[in-house]
């Protein structure tokens, strides 16, 4: 790997570009005083000094004295990378904690605020596959427990591979901090089956828990039985194939969940779908 490519991800990961190209050269050469650091990175000799305590500090090299010279000798990389994570949790968990605080001064201002709230206000009408799709995105991500889906068409990423990504790259991230994800797939039709197969594939992967449906009354998604996202029907021929709603009302979202879970006893199993519908394989051949 180039050293640009180095200096460029160190940067990325909070270290100065001063400081990464004085690192490097320590690396290269294990020992240098300041001078000799200076005409090895370019990096102008009073700035070498103003570098080197603050990489001091952090742990990335130590200082070694040698008569009246003072030499400098790199920190085995594995521990400066250590250390920056733990710098860089330590920093994260007294965020969360300033955070909770803020919430703890502030929720009792917004629930005063919406006692005042008109129950429309409680409605979010979004149109447009972009603007869909990212706020699919943002209520995947602000899930904290349970995440439950009725999948059917049209869908917001119109088997775009990119958005496709976008969409099952949160839904894996949730996964992995412990929320649950069940999803009820309608039946695809001919034309969407391998595309529809293989995303389900992937997600079941990822610890999705899927079930399969040859009907489903309607398109939503409802998250920590709170928020719902659904879909209207458009009867006229629009632009966009795809209105929906954004609704926060837990007493609503407790009766959809409900509706979910009746109809999950009746679905089947993915595996059985595959078995039914694919002869249990995901090649073109045994589709089509």
């Amino acid at each position: 790997m180039k050293k640009e490519k180095y200096i460029e991800k160190m940067v990325r990961l909070g270290i100065s570009e001063r400081e990464t190209r004085v690192y490097l050269a320590l690396l290269e050469k294990r020992e240098l005083t300041a001078l000799e650091i200076h005409q090895l990175t370019n990096v102008p000799r009073t700035k070498v000094y103003e570098t080197i305590p603050r990489m001091i500090l952090r742990g990335m090299c130590i200082e070694k004295k040698m008569g009246r010279n003072k030499k400098y000798q790199a920190v085995e990389p594995r521990r400066v990378l250590n250390n920056l994570i733990k710098v860089y949790e330590s920093e994260l968990e007294e965020k969360k904690k300033l955070a909770e605080d803020i919430g703890k001064m502030i929720y009792p201002k917004y629930n005063k605020g919406m006692q005042t709230v008109d129950s429309s206000e409680y409605v979010e009408i979004i149109k447009g596959i972009s603007s869909i799709q990212e706020r699919y995105v943002s209520l995947v991500r602000n899930t904290r427990k349970e995440f439950i889906g009725f999948v059917k068409p049209p869908y917001a990423h119109q088997h775009k591979r990119q958005k496709v990504n976008a969409q099952e790259s949160i839904e894996f991230e949730i996964l992995k901090k412990g929320v649950i994800i069940r999803s009820l797939y309608e039946f695809p039709n001919e034309e969407e089956i391998e595309t529809t197969i293989d995303h389900i594939k992937k997600c079941i992967e990822a610890g999705e828990k899927a079930r399969m449906i040859e009907k489903l009354p309607v398109k939503m998604y409802i998250s920590d039985v709170k928020y719902m996202f659904m879909a209207l029907d458009n009867p006229k021929v629009t632009a966009s194939p795809l209105t929906m709603l954004v609704i926060e009302h837990p007493g609503f979202a407790l009766a959809t969940r409900i509706l979910f879970n009746h109809l999950w006893d009746k679905a089947i199993s993915f595996d059985k779908f595959k078995i039914k519908y694919t002869g249990g394989t995901f090649g073109k051949e045994e589709i089509s």
